[in-house]
């Protein structure tokens, strides 16, 4: 074929594939640290530990992740990530408050409630006395929660949700997932029966709200 380079060709399918390489490495490390974490606790979380555990070199950690904070960063990426909460799709379903309620509150409780969320809070814990790494965990939780109660937000546009009922509503659901999650600390299993309530209890404080501007028209 005229103008076809074999060459460019084969040089491109490398690129990918050195991607690929890259991209797996990466989250072969992540898992590693998230396995020594649950295992051994943030305080034994080391380079060394984590590439043992990976079953990779010291080198190949820190080409990949050039200190602990970028670790403890992809960790989060992997434990914690933004759900996409596919409101676009609901808005146009009009969807019953209540369904679209139960929706949100699985999607988030996907997050809470696996066993390795628990490692953000050894994590969370573990970097109190290091006053810079804290920073980046609190400002890349507070984006996360912003990027979710926009998500909620689109969910309920239709019901007149101020942005401030939305947050009220938002950060009570969460703290609550949060700690239900935590209960498997102490071996308490009634979480999906507390999952139960807290629904009922955000669809009543939805539907006061989608009340109240409805009065207020």
């Amino acid at each position: 074929m005229e103008g076809h380079n074999p060459r460019a060709h084969s040089g491109r399918q490398a690129r990918r594939t050195q991607e690929e390489r890259s991209t797996e490495t990466r989250r072969r490390l992540v898992e590693a640290a998230i396995r020594v974490t649950q295992e051994s606790g943030y305080a034994n979380l080391t380079i060394s530990k984590v590439a043992q555990e990976a079953g990779l070199t010291n080198g190949a950690m820190q080409h990949h992740f050039g200190s602990r904070d970028d670790l403890v960063l992809g960790m989060l990426d992997a434990l914690y990530p933004a759900l996409d909460l596919a409101s676009e799709d609901i808005a146009s379903k009009k969807l019953p408050i209540k369904e679209r309620v139960c929706i949100v509150i699985d999607q988030l409780w996907q997050i809470y409630s696996r066993p390795e969320y628990l490692v953000i809070w050894d994590v969370a814990f573990g970097t109190r006395s290091d006053p810079q790494l804290s920073r980046k965990l609190q400002n890349y939780q507070r984006d996360i929660a912003a990027r979710l109660l926009k998500q909620v937000m689109n969910q309920f546009a239709d019901v007149g949700l101020t942005h401030e009922g939305a947050a009220q509503i938002f950060y009570f659901a969460t703290s609550c997932l949060r700690g239900f999650a935590f209960q498997a600390v102490f071996a308490i299993d009634r979480r999906r029966s507390d999952v139960e309530q807290l629904k009922e209890i955000v669809c009543e404080r939805i539907q006061a709200f989608a009340s109240s501007g409805s009065r207020r028209k």
